[in-house]
């Protein structure tokens, strides 16, 4: 299959993303990331976003992700972006597919400010469901500052499998006896007390460090979608913002890995992974979202 466009390591392809997911070898991407078809029902210029029911969307869903498994790495991630019409369905084809084993984590990505709906709630958030392919061993970079923090690495409660002791300097730190247990695995905590990051206060253990806390509600302001609906858009309507795809790349990859997004859309996936220095393959069924990612790439040259 030919590419659409090739040069600096990134490749896109103006294809069905199914057939160019056949076409991937496996065991060949670090990341994916999709900001998938959200099942709206609307008509666009270049694409229609209309899969049927649910039932129906999760069968053309199917062999995709089954595809996007087979092409990442055993170290590999997928983070796979949509919103609150088919989530709880996806969910339920990505336990399948990948293993409830393998889901990390339901992160909420919050939109836009409120916009005056009425007779409802209104939808202030965007889901994205993130997957490892190997819940033993994947990639997970932790983003840090120049602020020293103090983090509980315990909590109240009973936990066979977290309530280990484990001597920390002259202390044996024992959760359980507090009728607590760890928060992470003997394993895991290994690992900071050779980096030095672990104290004991009082008999509990916790983390001394300079990492940025994350959690999995994503509201700062640089996560908002920068556009407005008074003003036409130049491209798409809802491209993703840069800073969405620069804590995911950052956090779940390394320089020169490949990055893949097989619904490319406005192009920010792409225009993140060339800045980051990783490799990149991208797709998109229409050939107005592969020109206006290239016209994005090239901008960066300049």
């Amino acid at each position: 299959m030919n590419p659409y466009y090739q040069q600096d390591e990134i490749t896109i392809y103006n294809n069905d993303n199914l057939e160019v997911l056949k076409n991937l070898p496996s065991n060949s991407i670090s990341l994916i990331y999709c900001d998938i078809l959200y099942n709206t029902g609307k008509k666009f210029d270049d694409y229609e976003d209309i899969l049927g029911e649910p039932k129906e969307a999760m069968e053309w869903y199917r062999p995709r992700f089954l595809e996007m498994k087979r092409t990442l790495k055993d170290d590999g991630s997928i983070f796979i972006h949509c919103n609150w019409r088919l989530d709880s369905y996806m969910k339920i084809l990505l336990d399948e597919i990948f293993g409830t084993d393998c889901f990390r984590n339901r992160i909420y990505r919050k939109h836009s400010d409120k916009r005056g709906f009425y007779s409802n709630f209104d939808s202030q958030v965007d889901i994205i469901l993130y997957y490892v392919k190997n819940s033993d061993s994947f990639i997970f970079h932790e983003l840090k500052n120049d602020q020293l923090k103090v983090i509980p690495l315990y909590e109240n409660g009973y936990v066979p499998e977290r309530s280990y002791t484990y001597k920390i300097d002259d202390t044996i730190v024992d959760p359980a006896s507090l009728n607590k247990h760890w928060l992470i695995t003997q394993s895991q905590l290994e690992k900071l007390v050779s980096k030095d990051e672990v104290v004991v206060v009082d008999s509990l253990p916790y983390r001394q460090t300079y990492t940025i806390p994350i959690g999995n509600l994503w509201a700062e302001d640089e996560m908002l979608d920068p556009y407005s609906r008074s003003v036409a858009a130049e491209s798409y309507d809802t491209p993703k913002p840069d800073a969405v795809l620069e804590r995911i790349i950052k956090m779940c990859s390394n320089e020169g890995d490949t990055v893949a997004d097989f619904f490319l859309g406005g192009g920010t996936t792409a225009v993140v992974t060339k800045r980051e220095n990783r490799k990149g393959i991208f797709c998109d069924i229409s050939k107005k979202a592969c020109d206006i990612t290239i016209q994005k790439l090239e901008n960066l040259d300049k």
